[in-house]
């Protein structure tokens, strides 16, 4: 009878170590699965980043030539392109013409 009991309660300790096992492994397995979430996260992180520092260059750049088409420069330069004006002072000059 003690030989039975001592051989029963081997199995027991032997199912009880493989269950610990198979939590460890599971946990572990998860572990890494969460790691590699993280990282994918965090480089999402980065390139939001990275995006958000384009729009803010962009957005700079908008907002100095809304402010530059607000000048008389500017009215003066297109003014210039479109029409050909120019100051009493200025002469022009085109390529291939001869006067």
């Amino acid at each position: 009878m003690a030989g039975k009991r001592k051989f029963k309660h081997r199995w027991g300790l032997i199912i009880i170590f493989f269950v610990v096992l198979a939590i460890c492994g599971f946990i572990y397995w998860k572990t890494c699965d969460l790691k590699n979430e993280v990282e994918s996260r965090n480089q999402q992180v980065e390139n939001i980043k990275s995006q958000i520092e384009d729009a803010k260059r962009e957005n700079t750049s908008i907002n100095y030539e809304i402010k530059y088409r607000h000048t008389d420069d500017y009215i003066e330069d297109q003014a210039r392109d479109t029409f050909g004006l120019r100051d009493e002072d200025e002469t022009i000059f085109v390529p291939g013409q001869a006067d």
